[in-house]
Protein backbone atom coordinates (compact mmCIF):
# COMPACT_ATOMS: atom_id res chain seq x y z
CA UNK A 1 0.00 0.00 0.00
CA UNK A 2 1.43 3.88 -1.35
CA UNK A 3 1.90 6.57 1.62
CA UNK A 4 -0.87 8.25 -0.88
CA UNK A 5 -3.37 5.29 -0.24
CA UNK A 6 -2.32 4.85 3.59
CA UNK A 7 -3.00 8.83 4.13
CA UNK A 8 -6.39 8.43 2.23
CA UNK A 9 -7.53 5.76 4.46
CA UNK A 10 -6.26 7.68 7.45
CA UNK A 11 -8.39 10.32 6.79
CA UNK A 12 -11.30 8.21 5.89
CA UNK A 13 -11.64 6.43 8.86
CA UNK A 14 -10.53 10.32 11.12
CA UNK A 15 -13.94 11.51 9.03
CA UNK A 16 -15.65 8.45 9.83
CA UNK A 17 -15.08 8.16 13.59
CA UNK A 18 -14.28 11.81 14.53
CA UNK A 19 -17.66 13.23 15.52
CA UNK A 20 -17.97 9.96 17.65
CA UNK A 21 -15.29 10.63 19.53
CA UNK A 22 -15.71 14.85 19.72
CA UNK A 23 -19.09 13.93 21.62
CA UNK A 24 -21.53 11.81 22.66
CA UNK A 25 -24.20 13.36 20.53
CA UNK A 26 -23.86 10.58 17.73
CA UNK A 27 -23.56 7.63 20.36
CA UNK A 28 -26.57 5.17 20.54
CA UNK A 29 -27.98 4.83 24.18
CA UNK A 30 -27.07 1.61 24.40
CA UNK A 31 -23.03 2.66 23.78
CA UNK A 32 -23.71 5.18 26.35
CA UNK A 33 -24.64 3.15 29.09
CA UNK A 34 -22.05 0.85 28.11
CA UNK A 35 -19.62 3.60 28.39
CA UNK A 36 -20.95 4.51 31.45
CA UNK A 37 -20.25 1.74 33.04
CA UNK A 38 -16.87 1.71 31.87
CA UNK A 39 -16.11 4.43 33.51
CA UNK A 40 -17.68 4.07 36.73
CA UNK A 41 -16.06 0.83 37.22
CA UNK A 42 -12.63 3.00 36.30
CA UNK A 43 -13.55 5.82 38.61
CA UNK A 44 -14.59 3.70 41.26
CA UNK A 45 -11.01 2.46 41.37
CA UNK A 46 -9.33 5.49 41.02
CA UNK A 47 -11.39 6.78 43.65
CA UNK A 48 -10.34 4.25 45.92
CA UNK A 49 -6.85 4.00 45.35
CA UNK A 50 -6.16 7.90 45.03
CA UNK A 51 -7.57 8.56 48.32
CA UNK A 52 -5.82 5.98 49.77
CA UNK A 53 -2.55 7.44 48.69
CA UNK A 54 -3.97 10.69 49.10
CA UNK A 55 -4.08 10.00 52.94
CA UNK A 56 -1.06 7.94 53.48
CA UNK A 57 1.10 10.98 52.55
CA UNK A 58 -0.24 13.09 55.77
CA UNK A 59 3.18 11.48 57.58
CA UNK A 60 5.23 12.95 55.34
CA UNK A 61 3.75 16.37 55.31
CA UNK A 62 4.14 16.60 59.02
CA UNK A 63 7.56 15.50 59.20
CA UNK A 64 8.95 17.57 56.48
CA UNK A 65 6.76 20.86 56.83
CA UNK A 66 6.77 23.11 59.50
CA UNK A 67 3.62 22.80 61.90
CA UNK A 68 1.72 26.11 60.73
CA UNK A 69 1.71 24.39 56.84
CA UNK A 70 1.46 20.51 57.91
CA UNK A 71 -1.00 20.73 59.90
CA UNK A 72 -3.70 22.07 57.67
CA UNK A 73 -2.48 20.15 54.34
CA UNK A 74 -2.56 17.11 56.60
CA UNK A 75 -6.44 18.42 57.08
CA UNK A 76 -6.99 19.17 53.58
CA UNK A 77 -5.93 15.54 52.36
CA UNK A 78 -8.02 14.21 55.35
CA UNK A 79 -10.97 16.11 53.03
CA UNK A 80 -9.51 15.25 49.63
CA UNK A 81 -9.32 11.57 50.63
CA UNK A 82 -13.04 11.54 52.04
CA UNK A 83 -14.26 13.26 49.04
CA UNK A 84 -12.65 10.53 46.82
CA UNK A 85 -13.86 8.16 48.69
CA UNK A 86 -17.27 9.32 48.47
CA UNK A 87 -16.71 9.77 44.11
CA UNK A 88 -16.23 6.16 44.68
CA UNK A 89 -19.32 5.33 46.49
CA UNK A 90 -21.42 7.42 44.40
CA UNK A 91 -20.04 6.11 41.29
CA UNK A 92 -20.86 2.31 42.41
CA UNK A 93 -24.23 3.06 42.58
CA UNK A 94 -25.13 5.41 40.00
CA UNK A 95 -25.89 3.93 36.75
CA UNK A 96 -25.72 6.75 34.32
CA UNK A 97 -23.53 8.18 31.78
CA UNK A 98 -24.21 11.55 32.80
CA UNK A 99 -24.08 10.45 36.54
CA UNK A 100 -20.11 9.37 36.22
CA UNK A 101 -19.32 12.62 33.98
CA UNK A 102 -20.52 14.57 36.59
CA UNK A 103 -18.58 12.80 39.65
CA UNK A 104 -15.27 12.92 37.07
CA UNK A 105 -15.65 16.59 36.83
CA UNK A 106 -16.37 16.65 40.75
CA UNK A 107 -12.95 14.67 41.00
CA UNK A 108 -10.98 17.35 38.95
CA UNK A 109 -12.35 19.98 40.84
CA UNK A 110 -11.33 18.77 44.13
CA UNK A 111 -8.31 17.91 42.99
CA UNK A 112 -7.90 21.36 41.51
CA UNK A 113 -8.94 23.22 44.54
CA UNK A 114 -6.47 20.97 46.91
CA UNK A 115 -4.01 22.16 44.74
CA UNK A 116 -4.98 25.74 45.02
CA UNK A 117 -5.12 25.55 48.38
CA UNK A 118 -1.74 23.42 49.28
CA UNK A 119 0.05 26.15 46.96
CA UNK A 120 -1.34 28.95 48.98
CA UNK A 121 -0.45 27.74 52.56
CA UNK A 122 2.96 26.86 50.95
CA UNK A 123 3.11 30.74 50.08
CA UNK A 124 3.46 30.06 46.54
CA UNK A 125 6.54 28.57 46.74
CA UNK A 126 9.00 29.47 44.11
CA UNK A 127 11.97 26.86 44.41
CA UNK A 128 11.79 24.18 41.80
CA UNK A 129 13.70 21.49 43.53
CA UNK A 130 13.07 19.77 47.02
CA UNK A 131 9.80 18.15 48.81
CA UNK A 132 7.56 21.99 48.25
CA UNK A 133 8.53 21.24 44.29
CA UNK A 134 6.14 18.11 44.55
CA UNK A 135 3.16 20.34 44.84
CA UNK A 136 3.80 22.72 42.43
CA UNK A 137 3.63 19.27 40.28
CA UNK A 138 0.09 18.45 41.23
CA UNK A 139 -1.57 19.76 37.92
CA UNK A 140 0.48 17.70 35.69
CA UNK A 141 -0.91 14.58 37.80
CA UNK A 142 -4.04 15.93 37.53
CA UNK A 143 -3.89 15.54 33.51
CA UNK A 144 -1.85 12.65 33.74
CA UNK A 145 -4.66 10.57 35.61
CA UNK A 146 -7.18 11.19 33.43
CA UNK A 147 -5.55 8.82 30.62
CA UNK A 148 -7.55 5.73 32.12
CA UNK A 149 -10.67 7.33 31.07
CA UNK A 150 -12.21 6.63 27.75
CA UNK A 151 -13.72 10.24 27.32
CA UNK A 152 -14.61 12.32 24.36
CA UNK A 153 -12.64 14.58 23.30
CA UNK A 154 -15.08 17.44 24.20
CA UNK A 155 -15.08 15.84 27.55
CA UNK A 156 -11.72 16.08 28.23
CA UNK A 157 -10.40 19.50 27.00
CA UNK A 158 -13.52 20.73 29.82
CA UNK A 159 -11.63 18.89 32.58
CA UNK A 160 -8.06 19.81 31.41
CA UNK A 161 -9.63 23.59 30.57
CA UNK A 162 -10.46 23.27 34.91
CA UNK A 163 -6.81 22.19 35.56
CA UNK A 164 -5.09 24.98 33.32
CA UNK A 165 -7.37 27.68 34.98
CA UNK A 166 -6.25 26.95 38.10
CA UNK A 167 -2.42 26.59 37.15
CA UNK A 168 -2.51 29.47 35.49
CA UNK A 169 -4.49 31.26 38.55
CA UNK A 170 -2.03 30.18 41.18
CA UNK A 171 0.99 31.12 38.52
CA UNK A 172 -0.36 34.67 38.23
CA UNK A 173 -0.87 34.81 42.17
CA UNK A 174 2.69 33.85 42.81
CA UNK A 175 4.19 36.25 39.92
CA UNK A 176 6.15 33.47 38.10
CA UNK A 177 3.61 32.54 34.88
CA UNK A 178 6.25 33.84 32.52
CA UNK A 179 9.44 32.72 34.74
CA UNK A 180 11.47 30.41 31.98
CA UNK A 181 11.39 27.42 34.08
CA UNK A 182 7.48 27.66 34.36
CA UNK A 183 7.23 28.41 30.79
CA UNK A 184 9.10 25.03 30.27
CA UNK A 185 6.66 23.52 32.37
CA UNK A 186 3.88 24.04 30.33
CA UNK A 187 5.89 22.40 27.43
CA UNK A 188 6.20 19.23 29.65
CA UNK A 189 2.49 19.57 30.42
CA UNK A 190 0.97 20.43 26.72
CA UNK A 191 3.20 17.71 25.35
CA UNK A 192 1.89 15.34 28.04
CA UNK A 193 -1.98 16.77 27.48
CA UNK A 194 -1.17 15.52 24.01
CA UNK A 195 -0.37 12.02 25.07
CA UNK A 196 -3.09 12.23 26.90
CA UNK A 197 -5.56 12.76 24.55
CA UNK A 198 -4.27 10.38 22.38
CA UNK A 199 -4.34 7.73 24.44
CA UNK A 200 -8.60 8.43 26.13
CA UNK A 201 -9.26 8.47 21.87
CA UNK A 202 -7.28 5.49 21.28
CA UNK A 203 -9.30 3.43 24.20
CA UNK A 204 -12.68 5.74 23.15
CA UNK A 205 -12.25 4.39 19.33
CA UNK A 206 -11.38 0.74 20.82
CA UNK A 207 -14.57 0.68 22.95
CA UNK A 208 -16.38 1.58 20.23
CA UNK A 209 -15.21 -1.06 17.90
CA UNK A 210 -15.23 -3.77 19.84
CA UNK A 211 -19.29 -2.43 20.82
CA UNK A 212 -19.82 -2.36 17.43
CA UNK A 213 -18.60 -5.85 16.28
CA UNK A 214 -20.52 -7.28 19.82
CA UNK A 215 -24.17 -5.88 19.11
CA UNK A 216 -24.02 -4.71 15.61
CA UNK A 217 -25.29 -6.57 12.38
CA UNK A 218 -21.55 -5.89 10.07
CA UNK A 219 -23.81 -5.47 6.86
CA UNK A 220 -26.86 -3.34 7.74
CA UNK A 221 -25.32 -1.68 10.66
CA UNK A 222 -28.34 -2.43 13.06
CA UNK A 223 -28.82 -4.32 16.22
CA UNK A 224 -27.88 -8.19 15.73
CA UNK A 225 -30.27 -10.82 17.32
CA UNK A 226 -28.46 -11.01 20.70
CA UNK A 227 -28.26 -7.81 21.72
CA UNK A 228 -31.36 -6.94 20.38
CA UNK A 229 -33.39 -9.37 22.04
CA UNK A 230 -31.46 -8.57 25.41
CA UNK A 231 -32.88 -4.47 24.91
CA UNK A 232 -36.21 -5.98 24.08
CA UNK A 233 -36.30 -7.75 26.83
CA UNK A 234 -35.91 -4.86 29.10
CA UNK A 235 -38.14 -3.02 27.01
CA UNK A 236 -40.68 -5.21 27.51
CA UNK A 237 -40.46 -5.62 31.32
CA UNK A 238 -40.40 -1.61 31.51
CA UNK A 239 -43.30 -1.53 29.70
CA UNK A 240 -44.78 -4.35 31.91
CA UNK A 241 -44.13 -2.28 35.49
CA UNK A 242 -45.53 0.72 33.25
CA UNK A 243 -48.61 -0.69 32.63
CA UNK A 244 -47.88 0.43 28.83
CA UNK A 245 -48.63 -1.43 25.43
CA UNK A 246 -45.50 -3.47 23.69
CA UNK A 247 -45.92 -4.90 20.38
CA UNK A 248 -43.51 -6.54 17.44
CA UNK A 249 -43.31 -6.48 14.16
CA UNK A 250 -41.57 -9.61 12.29
CA UNK A 251 -40.42 -8.40 8.69
CA UNK A 252 -39.82 -11.03 6.06
CA UNK A 253 -38.83 -9.77 2.47
CA UNK A 254 -40.24 -11.57 -0.08
CA UNK A 255 -39.06 -13.89 -2.28
CA UNK A 256 -35.24 -12.90 -1.58
CA UNK A 257 -33.92 -15.57 -2.67
CA UNK A 258 -35.11 -14.86 -5.98
CA UNK A 259 -32.91 -11.84 -5.57
CA UNK A 260 -29.74 -13.75 -4.66
CA UNK A 261 -30.60 -16.29 -7.43
CA UNK A 262 -30.92 -13.72 -10.20
CA UNK A 263 -28.82 -10.63 -9.49
CA UNK A 264 -25.90 -12.26 -7.01
CA UNK A 265 -25.79 -11.85 -3.28
CA UNK A 266 -23.74 -8.64 -3.62
CA UNK A 267 -27.58 -6.98 -4.80
CA UNK A 268 -29.03 -9.26 -2.34
CA UNK A 269 -26.41 -7.37 0.45
CA UNK A 270 -27.61 -3.95 -1.16
CA UNK A 271 -31.39 -5.00 -0.58
CA UNK A 272 -30.75 -5.86 2.80
CA UNK A 273 -29.12 -2.47 3.47
CA UNK A 274 -31.60 -0.65 1.32
CA UNK A 275 -34.58 -1.81 3.46
CA UNK A 276 -32.80 -1.53 7.02
CA UNK A 277 -32.17 2.41 5.73
CA UNK A 278 -36.45 2.18 5.24
CA UNK A 279 -37.70 1.02 7.86
CA UNK A 280 -34.89 3.37 9.99
CA UNK A 281 -36.26 6.34 8.42
CA UNK A 282 -39.16 5.87 10.06
CA UNK A 283 -39.07 4.55 13.49
CA UNK A 284 -39.35 6.56 16.95
CA UNK A 285 -36.11 6.80 18.91
CA UNK A 286 -37.16 4.92 21.20
CA UNK A 287 -38.38 1.65 19.19
CA UNK A 288 -36.10 -1.16 18.27
CA UNK A 289 -35.18 -2.48 14.97
CA UNK A 290 -32.64 -5.50 14.32
CA UNK A 291 -31.79 -8.22 12.33
CA UNK A 292 -33.19 -11.55 13.71
CA UNK A 293 -31.80 -14.04 10.49
CA UNK A 294 -31.25 -13.72 7.06
CA UNK A 295 -33.83 -11.48 5.35
CA UNK A 296 -35.88 -11.35 8.35
CA UNK A 297 -35.86 -8.40 9.98
CA UNK A 298 -37.79 -7.48 14.11
CA UNK A 299 -39.21 -4.18 15.52
CA UNK A 300 -40.21 -3.94 18.88
CA UNK A 301 -42.39 -1.01 19.21
CA UNK A 302 -42.88 0.58 23.06
CA UNK A 303 -46.09 1.83 24.12
CA UNK A 304 -48.09 1.21 21.08
CA UNK A 305 -50.66 -1.08 21.27
CA UNK A 306 -51.72 -3.76 17.95
CA UNK A 307 -54.09 -1.14 16.54
CA UNK A 308 -50.95 1.59 16.38
CA UNK A 309 -48.89 -1.40 15.51
CA UNK A 310 -51.40 -1.96 12.76
CA UNK A 311 -51.88 1.14 10.83
CA UNK A 312 -47.99 1.37 11.02
CA UNK A 313 -47.96 -1.85 9.27
CA UNK A 314 -50.08 -0.68 6.79
CA UNK A 315 -48.32 2.99 6.08
CA UNK A 316 -44.85 0.74 5.97
CA UNK A 317 -46.06 -1.71 2.88
CA UNK A 318 -47.62 1.02 0.99
CA UNK A 319 -44.36 3.25 0.83
CA UNK A 320 -42.77 0.63 0.60
CA UNK A 321 -44.02 -0.58 -3.17
CA UNK A 322 -42.90 2.20 -4.21
CA UNK A 323 -39.06 1.79 -2.92
CA UNK A 324 -36.65 1.36 -5.62
CA UNK A 325 -33.19 0.21 -4.68
CA UNK A 326 -30.23 0.67 -6.74
CA UNK A 327 -27.99 -2.35 -7.04
CA UNK A 328 -25.33 -0.97 -8.96
CA UNK A 329 -25.38 -3.81 -11.65
CA UNK A 330 -26.51 -2.38 -15.43
CA UNK A 331 -27.88 0.92 -13.63
CA UNK A 332 -30.99 -1.86 -12.32
CA UNK A 333 -33.22 -0.77 -9.72
CA UNK A 334 -35.53 -3.32 -7.53
CA UNK A 335 -38.62 -3.40 -6.21
CA UNK A 336 -39.66 -5.74 -2.61
CA UNK A 337 -42.37 -6.20 -0.91
CA UNK A 338 -42.58 -7.47 2.48
CA UNK A 339 -44.67 -9.51 5.04
CA UNK A 340 -45.30 -8.58 8.53
CA UNK A 341 -46.38 -10.71 11.45
CA UNK A 342 -47.47 -8.84 14.32
CA UNK A 343 -48.08 -9.68 18.04
CA UNK A 344 -48.74 -7.23 21.40
CA UNK A 345 -47.99 -8.02 24.71
CA UNK A 346 -50.87 -9.88 27.03
CA UNK A 347 -49.99 -10.56 30.38
CA UNK A 348 -48.24 -13.58 31.10
CA UNK A 349 -46.35 -13.70 28.21
CA UNK A 350 -42.35 -14.13 27.96
CA UNK A 351 -39.99 -12.44 24.85
CA UNK A 352 -39.97 -15.82 23.39
CA UNK A 353 -43.91 -16.50 23.11
CA UNK A 354 -44.55 -12.50 21.90
CA UNK A 355 -42.16 -13.70 18.82
CA UNK A 356 -43.21 -17.01 18.45
CA UNK A 357 -47.16 -15.35 17.84
CA UNK A 358 -45.36 -12.95 15.27
CA UNK A 359 -43.73 -15.74 13.62
CA UNK A 360 -47.09 -17.36 13.07
CA UNK A 361 -48.80 -14.54 11.53
CA UNK A 362 -45.87 -14.01 9.15
CA UNK A 363 -46.48 -17.64 8.27
CA UNK A 364 -49.93 -16.58 7.58
CA UNK A 365 -49.39 -13.79 5.70
CA UNK A 366 -47.54 -16.28 3.25
CA UNK A 367 -50.34 -18.23 2.71
CA UNK A 368 -52.17 -15.48 1.61
CA UNK A 369 -49.61 -14.53 -0.93
CA UNK A 370 -47.32 -12.80 0.77
CA UNK A 371 -47.11 -8.25 1.04
CA UNK A 372 -49.74 -8.12 3.61
CA UNK A 373 -49.50 -8.23 7.74
CA UNK A 374 -51.35 -10.32 9.66
CA UNK A 375 -52.39 -9.73 13.58
CA UNK A 376 -51.66 -12.95 16.04
CA UNK A 377 -53.37 -12.19 19.05
CA UNK A 378 -52.71 -14.69 22.71
CA UNK A 379 -54.69 -17.98 22.46
CA UNK A 380 -55.54 -17.84 18.29
CA UNK A 381 -54.66 -21.01 16.92
CA UNK A 382 -52.57 -21.24 13.81
CA UNK A 383 -54.25 -22.73 10.67
CA UNK A 384 -51.74 -25.39 10.50
CA UNK A 385 -50.43 -27.91 12.84
CA UNK A 386 -47.54 -28.68 11.38
CA UNK A 387 -45.42 -25.72 10.13
CA UNK A 388 -44.76 -25.14 7.00
CA UNK A 389 -41.18 -25.19 4.87
CA UNK A 390 -41.07 -21.49 4.43
CA UNK A 391 -40.61 -20.60 0.34
CA UNK A 392 -38.84 -17.78 -1.11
Amino acid sequence: MTIHENVQQLVQSVRLYFPDLWSTRTHSITFRNTRGGYLRSRLTLLGIVWGILIVLWIPFDLFFLPQDQGYPIAIARLCLGGMLAFIAWQAHYRTKLKHAQQLITLMVLCLNIFYIYSISVLDFPQVYSGFIYGYTLLPIIHVAILTIFPITLKENLGLMAITACCQIGVDILANRLLSPENLAGYWLQNVLALMVIWSQQSKLYMLMRLYRQATLDPLTGIYNRRMLLQLAQKAMENCEQEKQPFTVLLFDIDKFKRVNDTWGHGAGDMVLRGFTQFIQSRIRKTDLFGRYGGEEFVLFLPNCDHQQAIEIAERTLQSLRSLKIAIEIDNAHLMITSSIGISSFTHGDSLSSLIDRADRALYECKDAGRNCYRYHALGQLHHHTERRRKIA
